[in-house]
């Protein structure tokens, strides 16, 4: 059987890895460490509502393949008013792949890829988001950042919106501190879109210094995702 070769280690090329294993298909990921990972920032909330009709039936399979793979929990957040409104949620620390290959993919051909000079053959599944571009620039992938903020301390789960399909977020993502994030995807993200964030955490009461600051850069494609 032929190995699948994965390119990233986020959370699409941890997840294909870990199906791939559990049907017993040998696997590689790849994946430099590289800064401004977009999948340690995810929050890693998702809820039916979200996917359209057209891909309800992809969505009921996944969730069942994410609950054999990690388990799925429930969160509740709370609005301003009192309204609960309730998630599942997988964190992106149960999902990435502990030890990849911590080498740099320079060439993807038809059942090849190039790394650190070696060749190998194989299944080949690219997820590298935004490094995607230095080996297939045709994919025309660019890069919009943000930052999520992780505070000591466990705190009720809050939720404010700020526009339409966009709010701003505070919950136990990971065991003894609270996460924030506020969806903020920026081309030229910079100062001024870090203490607006900033600002947002300290209207859900999260005023302190945060633990950590987590720059993440998602992917984006001329008209829309690419599968």
């Amino acid at each position: 059987m032929p190995t699948l070769l994965v390119v990233g280690a986020g959370l699409f090329g941890s997840q294909a890895a870990a199906y791939a294993r559990l049907r017993g298909v040998p696997t590689l990921v790849f994946d430099p460490g590289l800064p401004m990972a977009a999948s340690p920032a995810a929050a890693g909330l998702f809820k039916e509502e979200w996917a359209s009709k057209k891909l309800r039936p992809h969505f009921h399979r996944a969730v069942a393949l994410l609950e054999r793979l990690y388990g799925i929990r429930s969160v509740e957040l709370r609005h301003g008013d009192g309204r609960a409104e309730s998630f599942l949620c997988v964190p992106p620390t149960a999902i990435l792949e502990a030890q990849p290959i911590r080498q740099a993919v320079t060439t993807v051909g038809d059942g090849w890829l190039e790394a650190a000079g070696q060749r190998h053959e194989g299944w080949i599944y690219v997820a590298a988001g935004i490094w995607s571009q230095s080996f297939l620039p045709s994919l025309q992938v660019h890069g919009r950042a943000g930052t999520s903020l992780i505070f000591f301390g466990e705190r009720p789960g809050r939720i404010t919106e700020i526009a339409h399909g966009r709010q701003a977020i505070a919950f136990v993502r990971d065991p003894g501190t609270t996460f924030f994030s506020d969806g903020t995807a920026e081309r030229d993200f910079g100062p001024a879109h870090e203490h607006q964030t900033r600002e947002r955490a300290v209207e859900l009461g999260l005023s302190e210094e945060p633990l950590v600051r987590i720059h993440g850069c998602r992917p984006y494609t001329p008209g829309g995702p690419v599968f």
